[in-house]
């Protein structure tokens, strides 16, 4: 999913993984996250739980350049 924001020139984008526990999501995320340039990452945010890895979300901020003028975010 993705919302336009033509006042800042972003286009700030979502990709949602969805699936059972453990079967993957937080360590392909972890793996994006390591291969990324320090430059075009902020900090991965994981919510970990006693029972499972991740409760609702893990947030991981990239900058990946521009589009037509626009800066995008994922």
């Amino acid at each position: 999913m993705s919302f336009i924001n033509y006042a800042s020139r972003e286009i700030n984008c979502k990709i949602v993984y969805y699936g059972p526990g453990l079967c993957g999501k937080t360590t392909n995320l972890q793996f994006i996250y390591n291969k990324s340039a320090e430059e075009t990452k902020g900090k991965m945010i994981s919510l970990a739980t006693e029972t499972e890895r991740t409760l609702f979300f893990d947030f991981l901020p990239l900058a990946l350049g521009e589009i037509r003028g626009f800066k995008t975010r994922f």
